[in-house]
Parts: C-alpha cells; sequence; structure tokens
C-alpha cells in the first residue's frame, strides 16, 4: 500500500502547476528526472537539450550497470530503436536527391534476394517511408546475439512480410516497411546498409558514434518491464530500429534537421521529410496528428509544427522532439522500457518552457490519472458488492454481476501471461494496482453473485 501511495503522490506531482518564476528547465529537469527514475524503477536516463539548433545541455542521470554499480555517462551509447526510422529516411531522400531512386515509382524486382510477391499491389518509397504502403507492423521479437550469425534479412522479411491494406489507403506503422528499405538501398547502392548509411550520412552529420551495426562497444544494460537485465542483442534487419547512438549524435541530427549547415540534404529536401503524408489515427493519433517520410508530426498550442519519434525496444527506450521554426529540441534515452511516463513528466516541462500546452506524448500522463480513478472505483465497487451480498437482489443483478465479475478476473490474469501489452509500457507501476483492483472486484462480485441470500 505505501509503494501504491508513492505512485498516486507522483501523479498528482506531475500534473502539479508550472514551475516556480526563475526555475530554469535544466533545474526542473534535475530534480525531477532522479525522482521519477526512483518512484518507476528507470536505472539510467540521458537528456540533451537544443536551443536555437544548437546543443546547450547535456546530462546523465542513474547507472549504466546496477549490477555493478556503473553510472550512466552523458556519452553512452544506446540502442536508439525506432529512431533508426527518421535516419533511415535520410539515407533514402539521399538517393533520390542524387537521381538514384524515384520516391513515387514501385518498389520491384529483386532486392538483395527478396522480390515483392506478384499479388501484391504495387507500392512506392514514399509509401514505404510514411508507413502507408499497407505492410503490417512484423515481427518485432526477432532479435539474435550480435556474437551469432546474422540471420539472412531477405529470408527474415520473406516471413514476416503480411499486406493488410491498399498501399496509399491509410497509415500502417510498420518496421517490416523500413526493412525493406533497408534492401532497397542495398540493391540501388551495392553495398551493405550499415557501411553505406555511416559514410553517407552518420558521419557527414557529425555523429561519430552512431552505426547501424554492432561495434561491440561498453554500452549500458538494458532492463525489461520487470526491471530484469536484458542481453545484448540485434534485429535482423537494421532500417526500421538497429541504430546505435549516443545523445550527442541525435542531438546533432536535430540539428541537422532544424537548418544546421550540412553536407547531406538541401534545405528543400529536408522540408520534403518533414512534410506530413497520412494523417494518424488510433493510438497512434493519441500523440501525433501526422506522419511524414520517417517523423511523426504535430501542432503545437501555438500554431508551430513539431516534428517526433520514439523508440522502444526490450530493455530500452528513445524519445526525439524538435520544433524546426525556432531550434529547440530534446532527446530522451533511458535503458528501461519503464521510462515512458518519465518521458512525458520530461516531455510536458519542456513543453511549458517553450510557452506552448504539453505536447502529445506527454499524454501518458493522462494515463495514470485514469488508471488512479480506476482503482478507486474498483475498490468502491469491491465494497458495495460485499455490502449488497446479504442483501435481497433480482437474479437478473445477480446474474449481472457474475459476467462482470468474470471479466474482471478473467482479464489480469491473462495479463500475466503476456510477454508485453501497451499498459505495461505506460503504466509500468500502476499496472499491477491496477490489476489487482480488478480481482478483489471481480471476486467480491463473484461473492455478491454467488452468497445465498436471506429468505432465499
Amino acid at each position: 500500500m505505501r509503494r501504491f501511495l508513492r505512485a498516486a503522490l507522483l501523479a498528482a506531482w506531475a500534473f502539479a502547476p508550472a514551475p516556480l518564476a526563475g526555475e530554469t528547465l535544466e533545474d526542473r529537469l534535475a530534480q525531477a528526472i532522479p525522482a521519477r527514475m526512483a518512484a518507476d524503477g528507470v536505472p539510467g536516463v540521458v537528456v540533451a537539450l537544443l536551443r536555437e539548433g544548437r546543443p546547450v545541455w547535456t546530462r546523465a542521470f542513474g547507472l549504466a550497470d546496477p549490477a555493478t554499480g556503473r553510472g550512466m555517462t552523458e556519452d553512452a551509447l544506446f540502442r536508439v530503436e525506432s529512431i533508426s526510422k527518421p535516419v533511415t529516411a535520410w539515407g533514402v531522400m539521399k538517393l533520390a536527391e542524387a537521381g538514384r531512386i524515384d520516391l513515387d515509382a514501385p518498389v520491384t524486382g529483386d532486392l538483395a534476394g527478396w522480390t515483392p510477391p506478384a499479388v501484391t499491389a504495387p507500392f512506392t518509397a514514399r509509401q514505404l517511408l510514411s508507413n502507408t504502403a499497407g505492410i503490417g507492423l512484423g515481427d518485432y521479437a526477432a532479435r539474435y546475439p550480435p556474437e551469432a550469425p546474422r540471420p539472412d534479412p531477405a529470408a527474415q522479411l520473406a516471413r514476416e512480410f503480411a499486406v493488410i491494406a491498399e498501399p496509399g489507403a491509410r497509415f500502417s506503422y510498420s518496421d517490416t516497411g523500413f526493412n525493406l528499405l533497408e534492401l532497397f538501398v542495398e540493391a540501388v547502392t551495392g553495398e551493405e546498409f550499415a557501411d553505406w548509411m555511416a559514410r553517407e550520412v552518420l558521419r557527414p552529420l557529425g555523429m561519430p558514434r552512431a552505426s547501424y551495426d554492432w561495434t561491440g562497444a561498453a554500452m549500458p544494460v538494458g532492463h525489461d518491464l520487470r526491471g530484469h537485465p536484458v542481453a545484448a542483442y540485434v534485429y535482423p534487419g537494421r532500417a526500421s530500429g538497429g541504430l546505435h547512438a549516443t545523445a550527442a549524435d541525435l542531438a546533432r541530427f536535430a540539428a541537422a534537421g532544424m537548418g544546421a549547415p550540412q553536407p547531406v540534404l538541401a534545405p528543400e529536401s529536408v522540408a520534403a521529410l518533414h512534410r506530413p503524408v497520412a494523417r494518424v489515427p488510433g493510438l497512434y493519433g493519441m500523440a501525433a496528428e501526422g506522419y511524414a517520410l520517417g517523423h511523426f508530426t504535430e501542432t503545437l498550442s501555438d500554431g508551430r509544427t513539431a516534428l517526433w519519434h520514439g523508440g522502444q525496444g526490450y530493455g530500452w527506450m528513445s524519445h526525439l522532439h524538435m520544433v524546426p521554426a525556432s531550434g529547440d529540441a530534446i532527446v530522451i534515452l533511458a535503458n528501461s522500457q519503464r521510462a515512458w511516463p518519465l518521458f512525458a513528466v520530461v516531455l510536458r516541462a519542456w513543453s511549458e518552457s517553450l510557452g506552448v500546452a504539453p505536447v502529445g506524448m506527454a499524454r501518458v500522463l493522462w494515463a495514470e490519472r485514469v488508471a488512479l480513478g480506476a482503482i478507486v472505483a474498483l475498490i468502491a465497487l469491491a465494497a458495495v458488492a460485499l455490502w449488497r451480498a446479504r442483501r435481497p437482489v433480482s437474479p437478473a443483478s445477480r446474474a449481472a454481476a457474475g459476467v462482470l465479475a468474470a471479466g474482471l478476473v478473467a482479464a489480469p490474469l491473462w495479463a500475466v501471461g503476456q510477454d508485453y501489452l501497451f499498459v505495461f509500457s505506460i503504466l509500468p507501476r500502476l499496472s499491477a494496482w491496477l490489476g489487482a483492483a480488478m480481482l478483489v472486484a471481480g471476486l467480491a462480485l463473484w461473492f455478491d453473485a454467488l452468497l445465498p441470500r436471506k429468505g432465499s
């Protein structure tokens, strides 16, 4: 119960009024981040801030490896997961700018050993970049040890490729689509994707430690949703989530996307990357309005456009948010899958420092408020069920109580057996309390439904 009360207090603090006059964003983050790390069990975090297109502040918090006590450092190399996608988009756009590919021509032919099935309607590189090619998410859990032979990317793609919509019809987030772009780049250039991206994009942008290949460098230890350490791994495909980078690497990437001088793309090509292609529905639509080429987009409360991408993998989380009009940006990296609420607290504070309402990703904090309300409601429901358990009620009412009880008991029992559910990420601390409250309410309702009544 003490842990629940602590989580409730932290959730209330997350919605506290704006900081005192004179308190800088850096001061606020230096206080808020360690508190939230301790509450949610996040071992380590690195944050970088940019203003007017230049890095102005980088800070490491916590531990890179709690087992050994190794501290987190500002230059730590992270798995940045799906932040790989906007970086990959720069590489594909570079080929388009050079006239080596046409973003709007069908992607056909032999792609490094894999050919799109003949029954598939043609899709374009632009549709792959904007997640509108109608291809399914793919197997995001496919991982292998870095020292093991790399699985054949074409064979992996053949296993997970699935058509779920007509190309161009709607947004559908797809790791498979971006990994197909990896094969496309290799087919066009005749080079390994990681090698070509390093030479043509990463190094010219001033990202010296970034790599789509496993380098064997000492990294923080990732931690899963239960707080357990995760062994190092890599994916069969690299374009969708295989990038390793430091906060400084991503800060330079953000600066390049906000107008800093760079030799990779012309300004009009960068602008094309940032132009929304599709409206984003569903859960993604809670945090974004559109998807451009490798970038989520949203309109801030003052009318400016923000671009962002996050990443989540087994044991890792990352986030990059930028406002090109002002040159403001933030990079957040964590060696834990329990970091989304912490990211939301940071993004809320960052938004307030910009004088705008919280960005979409900060809405994760509302989930905590909803969860706390649900826990209280479920406890109240349990109390009511127990109160009326010996009182006369209609058979229909008892039957309804039994059906509701079955659902409330079955849901958390099913959830316990799942390796991953979205609710675990947004409520790393409260999801267990929510499940327990559902069980208590369900058992109380069963008691209410089955207990013989007086005079019956």
